[in-house]
């Protein structure tokens, strides 16, 4: 829950509201309605303060408090898009409007706490991201938030027919309770003479169709992994509810996890171990996994619903959680005294790091020896409280919202907490918490952000949301509310910003091809993955994600590989279309060889080419086919085939027997 001091209604309301709410609705749930009708006849007397003119709005036309909103009620939920409170209660407030459809109308009054954040654009990304349908009002100005005097994210108002404010509800725990009390006070006290709420809103497509626009078969993703054993890219497709698998083209590969499944609710984090797929179900409150080679899901920890535990110690699926946001596997074996594999989760929701036991861990540190059973789920770090304090005992840390997690393999798991603005490291086996980069040296300051190069403190990030770690401890960070990927040295804690990388808009997740040097980018608001070539300066291209069972068509194309010597491969293509002679038509070969991966492109200007394998194990071609028909008709497809290499015969290298591929491109 954040906060801006700044005083106001809630020295006289909340008090009541708070004493109200619990007046009203006990242990037995049960509702006292004389109190209800006492409260609205003689607490309810301060005037609500109206909309300010010239605010830009979303999902609506402009509205009026005591214009066009007269004689209904209405929910002013005071929130910042960045807050994970104020997430947790929006399923909350979605049922309300489905539970009263008549005499309510609830608006957002959007106070962005970050800069980023004031922009109407992002916002209505936010908007759409989040499944937000009701009014919201870009209070970019803080004119509402100082008029009510609000003091934290999220605060609810609640407005009579008549203008007046009933109720100020702050913070996520009493939202339960203020629904109620809203669903009580429309049936006790109806409005009426109600302008019909579909003459008010004005629903704008681009907010709901934010990806369709963009026309991408992405949606909001928020989190990438690069898994090296299969050369295949995983992408949380956040606002499509599932994870996609890709090969290095872009072609979906699969999607997860399948129909008769569980279903994933924004899903974010994820990785792969021992054939499966780990998954951070985030709205779900749970971390589930799904075999690859089959998609069912189960559930790893989580009971499905927002937990509010901070000490956890349970089995996993009994252990309640909030919001897990990343995760990343350490191997304890290399620390003296420690053994197990331990699944790492940055726990937004309560402000942790949180370990699940992936087999039978034993962590000794300090002379102290602590043992978890497989399956255990139970605080590493962090007191609950949502604060920038570094401790070297990790119960005593604070975290604002950790959003990201990487481990580099030696001594330290990266993490990017996103409320403090900061790149912090939890040092193994200890769990110390340290500055890496970024914030301020007040542990209750969340405001020390901005856009600046540095060392330690003096850096400056916006609400980074994802981290990688590349080699000789240097760390790669999405700082998203800059909309860009700066680099960190984890040894002297400089920043600098990769200037080269430009067009990103709120980059949430990063991962680390190490033996290609690339790193892929979850370009969330772009609806894009971004692949970043570290040995080209970080120069930048897209991952088009191609579903190829939405888009193939038969483009009457057909190549066959015919067998050689160990020095070519030759390759004859036969079109029923002609080739369009001034496009550059082209096959990019990837090749595997023992001292790692090498590409060439090579042009396509004949129907027969032969290309050198250099002794690979297997080749990728991704052919690229500009062509047009006799109706003068033009097209460009892509197809990509993997060519594997049969073993070594007589100490000789052969190819696989002639094959024929019939393409069917994207």
């Amino acid at each position: 829950m954040g906060s801006l001091d700044k005083g106001g209604y809630h020295d006289t309301l909340p008090s009541k509201s708070k004493s109200l709410l619990q007046t009203l609705y006990g242990e037995d749930g049960s509702v006292d309605e004389a109190v209800i009708t006492c409260h609205m006849t003689n607490h309810a007397t301060m005037t609500a303060v109206e909309f300010p003119e010239g605010a830009a709005w979303v999902n609506s036309q402009p509205l009026a408090i005591h214009g066009n909103l007269k004689g209904r009620y209405i929910l002013l939920d005071f929130f910042t898009y960045c807050c994970i409170n104020c997430m947790h209660i929006l399923p909350a407030l979605h049922q309300l409007e489905q539970d009263v459809p008549e005499g309510l109308c609830v608006v957002g009054v959007h106070s962005g706490k970050f800069s980023n954040e004031k922009n109407s654009d992002n916002i209505m990304n936010a908007v759409s991201r989040y499944k937000i349908t009701h009014p919201v009002i870009n209070d970019q100005n803080y004119d509402m938030w100082n008029s009510y005097n609000i003091i934290c994210w999220p605060t609810l108002v609640l407005i009579n027919p008549s203008g007046k404010i009933v109720l100020i509800s702050i913070g996520e725990s009493d939202v339960d309770k203020v629904c109620k009390f809203v669903k009580d006070l429309v049936r006790i006290s109806p409005p009426t003479e109600l302008l019909p709420l579909s003459s008010l809103q004005d629903t704008v497509t681009m907010v709901t169709d934010g990806a369709e626009k963009s026309d991408s078969v992405l949606k909001y993703p928020g989190k990438v992994y690069y898994h090296p054993d299969s050369n295949t890219i995983f992408i949380s497709d956040t606002g499509n509810n599932r994870v996609v698998q890709t090969n290095s083209v872009g072609e979906i590969l699969n999607k997860y996890p399948g129909p008769e499944s569980l279903q994933l609710d924004s899903p974010q984090g994820l990785l792969v171990y021992k054939g499966w797929l780990y998954v951070c179900d985030t709205n779900n409150h749970r971390v589930v996994r799904m075999e690859l080679e089959r998609g069912g899901l189960e559930v790893v920890c989580g009971t499905g619903c927002q937990g509010h535990d901070l000490e956890g110690g349970k089995l996993g699926p009994e252990q309640e959680i909030s919001s897990p946001w990343d995760i990343e596997i350490v191997s304890l074996n290399s620390y003296p005294g420690c053994h197990g594999d331990l699944l790492v989760i940055a726990m937004a929701g309560t402000h942790q790091i949180w370990g699940f036991a992936l087999t039978d861990v034993v962590i000794t540190f300090r002379g102290q020896k602590m043992e978890h059973e497989e399956g255990k789920t139970w605080r590493l770090a962090g007191n609950g409280e949502e604060a920038n304090k570094n401790n070297s005992y990790p119960h005593k840390a604070s975290f604002a919202q950790p959003s990201g997690l990487s481990y580099d393999g030696c001594k330290y798991v990266y993490i990017a907490d996103s409320e403090s603005s900061t790149v912090r490291s939890l040092e193994l086996p200890s769990f110390a918490v340290k500055n890496v980069a970024g914030g301020g040296l007040d542990p209750s300051d969340l405001f020390s952000y901005g856009d600046l190069d540095g060392k330690g403190t003096a850096a400056k990030l916006q609400h980074p949301i994802g981290v990688t770690v590349l080699s000789n401890q240097t760390v790669l960070v999405a700082d998203s509310y800059n909309h860009k990927i700066k680099v960190v040295s984890a040894k002297s804690r400089v920043v600098f910003t990769c200037s080269q990388i430009a067009g990103l808009s709120e980059p949430s997740g990063l991962s680390y091809d190490k033996q290609a040097g690339t790193v892929y980018v979850a370009d969330t608001n772009n609806h894009t993955i971004k692949v970043l070539r570290e040995n080209e300066g970080w120069d930048s291209s897209n991952l088009s994600v191609v579903d190829r069972a939405r888009h193939t068509r038969n483009t009457g194309v057909s190549w066959v590989l015919k067998q050689a010597d160990t020095k070519t491969v030759t390759i004859s293509l036969t079109f029923s279309r002609k080739l369009n002679s001034s496009a550059s038509s082209n096959i990019k070969i990837t090749r595997y060889t023992q001292q790692g991966r090498e590409e060439e492109e090579v042009p396509v200007s004949d129907n027969v080419l032969e290309l050198p394998s250099l002794d690979s194990s297997a080749l990728n071609l991704l052919i690229t086919l500009f062509t047009c028909s006799e109706d003068g008709a033009c097209y460009m497809d892509k197809y990509l085939h993997r060519i594997n290499f049969a073993e070594e015969t007589d100490g000789v290298q052969v190819f696989k027997p002639e094959e024929t591929v019939v393409v069917n491109l994207n």
